[in-house]
C-alpha cells in the first residue's frame, strides 16, 4: 500500500468533492491516527475531509450526511458494521468505504486486519510463555471486533485444551478508566497474564497494578492491543498487536478515490497485515 496517491484530473480538486470521515468511538488515539491518515492522503489528492466523531458531538447521524452532502464518506468501527447507517447513506447515493467491517463484507469497499487471528496470536505468545491462567479485558459489545478478538483469545486457549474461566474474563468499554476499574476483580482470579483488548485498556490495568503493589511483568505479564503510542511510553513498555491504522486509512482514502473516479467499478476489498510487537510487559511463567 506505499506510495502517494496521485491527483486525476480537476475533478477531484472540485472544492465540492469533500469526504466525510465517521466515528462513534471514545479511543482518543485510534480516531486520531485513522484521521490524521485520512486527512494526508486526501490532501494529497486535493480532497478535503471533514472528520466527525458522533461519540462526542452527540449529533445524529441522518443530520451529519444529511447537512454535510459530502462527495463520498469513509465508516470506523462500530458505523461499519450498522446496517442503518450503511442503509442510510445507500439511500443517499454516496459513496463509501468501510473501515474494519465484519459484517456483510461485500457490501461497499472494506479495508480489513484479521481481527480474530491477531487476537489469538497474540494470546499465543503468551502460551508460548508458559501461561495458563490468561485474564481477558472484553471491549465494549456494541464494537464486533470486540466479539472477535474474544474468539481468537477462546480459541487460542482451546487449542491447548484450556477451558475458559469465567473469573478470569470482565467487561471494560475500551477507556482507559475501565481496564482501572475492572483491574482488581481480575487480580483476584490470580492469573499469570493478562490480555488488554486496546492498549488504553491495558495502561489502566498498569495503573491498578501499580496502585495494588503488583509487578508487571514480575507478577502478572500484559499485552494490549492496536501499538498506540501509549504502548510505546508507558512503563513498562507494553507488548501489544500492531494494527496498521494508518495503512488503514491511506487505503480507505485509495478505494473511495477510486470509486469516485470510476463510478461504474466493482467493489474493492483490500486486507492489511498486522504485527506483535513484544516489549517489555511479558515474562515466561515458571510454574
Amino acid at each position: 500500500m506505499g506510495g502517494r496517491l496521485r491527483l486525476w484530473g480537476s475533478k477531484l480538486v472540485n472544492a465540492r468533492m469533500r469526504v466525510l470521515l465517521l466515528f462513534d468511538n471514545n479511543g482518543n488515539e485510534y480516531v486520531s491516527r485513522i484521521r490524521e491518515a485520512v486527512t494526508r492522503c486526501g490532501l494529497a489528492c486535493g480532497i478535503p475531509v471533514q472528520a466527525e466523531n458522533l461519540f462526542s458531538s452527540r449529533r445524529a447521524i441522518t443530520e451529519v450526511v444529511e447537512s454535510e452532502a459530502p462527495a463520498g464518506i469513509i465508516l470506523t468501527p462500530p458505523l461499519s458494521d450498522d446496517r442503518r447507517v450503511l442503509g442510510l447513506i445507500e439511500e443517499q447515493g454516496i459513496p463509501y468505504v468501510r473501515i474494519a467491517p465484519l459484517l456483510d463484507l461485500d457490501r461497499g469497499c472494506t479495508v480489513v486486519m484479521d481481527e480474530y487471528d491477531a487476537a489469538r496470536a497474540i494470546t499465543g505468545l503468551l502460551l508460548q510463555k508458559g501461561h495458563r491462567r490468561i485474564g481477558f479485558v472484553r471491549g465494549p459489545n456494541v464494537h464486533l471486533v470486540s466479539m472477535r478478538r474474544y474468539n481468537g483469545y477462546a480459541n487460542a486457549l482451546g487449542g491447548k485444551g484450556l477451558r475458559i474461566d469465567p473469573t478470569l474474563i470482565v467487561q471494560g468499554d475500551f477507556s482507559r478508566e475501565s481496564g482501572r476499574g475492572q483491574a482488581p476483580t481480575l487480580f483476584a482470579a490470580k492469573p499469570t497474564a493478562i490480555f488488554a483488548s486496546n492498549d488504553e485498556m491495558a495502561v489502566g490495568v498498569i495503573e491498578a497494578a501499580q496502585s495494588a503493589g503488583i509487578d508487571i511483568p514480575g507478577e502478572i505479564s500484559l499485552v494490549g492491543f492496536d501499538d498506540n503510542a501509549i504502548a510505546s511510553n508507558v512503563r513498562p513498555r507494553l507488548t501489544s498487536v500492531r494494527q496498521p491504522l494508518e495503512e488503514m486509512g491511506e487505503a480507505a482514502v485509495r478505494l473511495l478515490v477510486d470509486r469516485l473516479r470510476l463510478a461504474a467499478r466493482t467493489n474493492q476489498h483490500v486486507q492489511v497485515p498486522f504485527q506483535i510487537v513484544e516489549r517489555d510487559s511479558v515474562m515466561e511463567f515458571a510454574a
